[in-house]
């Protein structure tokens, strides 16, 4: 097949759904994941003029590291003061003035308003207050987008952004990580003009200890599927040092906003406050689905409601939500024809958002894996991949025991795992164990071995070279215990892999392949039975299925163990028994000049 073909619409959808088809080898090796197209885009000239280069001699040298473009400030001298000491005094009267400051737990998100600083300052300032003077090495911003509408999540694609107050770096690392994922794109008219994002920022600049890094993100169209998996995302980002922010004004009523589910009489301000308390249950209740419920009954113009419910996919059962404050616009200037709700939140946890993970239903046996153990899995699968490469050696060996010194008890338990190679993007090797036997091997020796048989096992590749090392990618994901489900409608889209048996046939697909593909769920069985080697329907009668979830953590290739990649942590559990399987990872209103919504 020819690459333009490939490239093209139908060739690489056929191409990818013939890698999801493929059979499952005796060696347990998984199958291609198609090259994403990473041609660098060209900025058109009216993005040109809005992400603005520090200096020509930035954009002509080679790439230093150094900030390269800016997104500058689109509401300086309007939705809040252009003048920096002007704005840092007024961010200053709105902390000061906030009485919430005082509260103890570990404060792990906000969910806070954006309107002009006029209008919902004092409520944002009550979220924002808690967190004066404490340190966090990065804050992720979910917010809406205004003026694009989009699928999924998208960042854009700058260095850092501006306030009057000075320049935010973007967390490169987590950014890319971020990217790695088809629900990510960057829709440059969504972030142009957009002040969901920036409008935290200045109140951020001014509470947090210096030295934080942001990774600003707008929430868009997401199918019920996808909020698990951008969940994950997200947690795998939420470390102990990671602060999440949730940018959303609440109902938005009047015919200014094309809203008014009740006329504007003397009751008016009790149905708005009414009507925001039953979105305010479901988030105290930290239901996102009862979220979107509730938004897709009442049609209540929440306008981040998408990443408010985004925040309580992401929050474990021990997490608390605590309302900080409640404001409307009507109340503040009298107008109650068109008025706007704010709200402010807090969210606390024992334990960061990245280690707590997932709520997973009853009966589920998901791993308990944290970013530490990752990390560590992944430096064996690199160990691995060296061994393959320059065979065994004294020193291979002392590093080996090396990491094996202080190894968690939970890597010592028999598990399933798979090791994926990825250079420039494309597959370069992808084994996993297959034979229920093998899974009597501890977690650790199963990434360890399958490190050295992606890079030199892979019938369809060569063996992995030296030359090729420092491009490579190394992908680890270790699988929960498979369940058994009475019935494929039990089967959860997106959230859940899959594995099918009936006779002498068995098929697997990970979490993410109905994602990437745009399947339901018989679309996804069917394709599941076909890569079986069983007709289409073949997995109506007499199959069998389990189910289950993965953690992953993909970083590039370290020949000294410092693995600087992000996780990938996608938990979406559900399966029993013990059996391994290798497979390929198929990737998958109106607003006033002064802020008044």
């Amino acid at each position: 097949m020819k690459t333009e073909h490939i490239r093209s619409g139908k060739g690489l959808r056929r191409r990818r759904f013939l890698a999801l088809l493929g059979g499952i080898g005796a060696a347990g090796v998984a199958y291609p994941v198609l090259p994403r197209d990473r041609r660098p885009r060209e900025l058109s000239l009216r993005e040109a003029d809005f992400y603005r280069p520090h200096d020509l001699a930035g954009w002509l040298a080679p790439p230093t590291g150094a900030i390269e473009r800016v997104r500058e400030s689109a509401l300086a001298g309007s939705w809040y003061p252009g003048d920096p000491k002007a704005l840092q005094q007024t961010v200053d009267g709105l902390l000061d003035a906030a009485t919430t400051v005082g509260r103890t737990g570990e404060i792990r998100a906000l969910m806070v308003p954006h309107a002009g600083y006029a209008y919902s300052g004092k409520t944002a300032a009550a979220a924002f207050a808690l967190v004066r003077g404490r340190h966090y090495e990065r804050v992720i911003v979910l917010a809406p987008s205004h003026f694009s509408a989009f699928k999924g999540l998208s960042i854009a694609d700058v260095d850092a952004y501006a306030t009057p107050l000075g320049e935010i770096p973007l967390d490169r690392k987590a950014v890319a990580a971020l990217r790695q994922s088809k629900l990510v794109t960057t829709d440059p008219t969504a972030h142009r003009r957009e002040h969901s994002i920036e409008i935290e920022l200045p109140l951020l600049q001014r509470a947090l200890a210096p030295g934080w890094k942001l990774v600003p993100i707008l929430v868009g169209e997401l199918a019920e599927g996808d909020y698990p998996v951008a969940a994950d995302l997200l947690r795998s980002l939420a470390d102990e040092h990671t602060l999440v922010v949730v940018s959303s004004d609440f109902t938005h009523y009047g015919p200014r906003f094309g809203y008014m589910p009740f006329p504007p009489d003397d009751q008016v301000a009790q149905e708005i406050q009414g009507l925001d308390d039953g979105a305010i249950a479901q988030i105290l209740a930290r239901d996102g689905p009862g979220l979107l419920k509730y938004q897709a009954k009442t049609g209540i113009t929440v306008c981040g409601y998408r990443a408010l419910a985004l925040l309580l996919y992401v929050l474990p059962p021990d997490a608390q939500v605590e309302q900080l404050a409640y404001a409307t616009s009507g109340a503040l200037t009298g107008d109650w024809l068109n008025s706007v709700s704010y709200a402010a939140f807090a969210v606390t946890a024992p334990k960061a958002l990245s280690v707590a993970g997932r709520r997973t239903p009853e009966g589920s046996d998901t791993p308990t894996i944290g970013s530490a153990d990752l990390e560590l899995l992944h430096r064996l699968a690199v160990l691995g991949v060296e061994r393959a490469v320059f065979g065994q050696s004294d020193g291979e060996d002392a590093q080996i025991r090396q990491a094996l010194a202080k190894l968690p008890p939970e890597l010592e338990k028999p598990g399933g795992a798979f090791v994926t190679l990825w250079r420039g993007g494309d597959l370069r090797g992808c084994v996993g164990y297959v034979l229920e036997d093998q899974l009597r091997k501890p977690l650790y020796r199963a990434v360890l071995e399958n490190g050295i048989n992606a890079a030199r096992s892979d019938y369809r590749f060569r063996p992995v070279g030296p030359e090729e090392l420092n491009d490579l990618d190394v992908e680890v994901s270790v699988l929960s215990a498979p369940r058994p489900i009475d019935s494929p409608a039990q089967f959860h889209v997106g959230e859940e892999g899959i594995i099918l048996k009936k006779g002498e046939h068995y098929g697997l697909f990970l979490p993410e392949v109905a994602t990437e593909m745009g399947w339901d769920q018989n679309e996804t069985l069917s394709a599941l039975a076909v890569k079986a080697g069983l007709s289409r329907d073949g997995w109506r009668d007499g199959a069998s299925f389990e189910v289950f979830t993965t953690a992953k953590y993909r970083a590039p290739y370290s020949s000294d163990g410092a693995t600087s990649g992000e996780q990938e942590v996608s938990r979406s559990l559900r399966k029993t028994g013990s059996v391994t399987q290798p497979f390929g990872k198929e990737q998958y209103p109106q607003i006033n000049a002064n802020g008044r919504k």
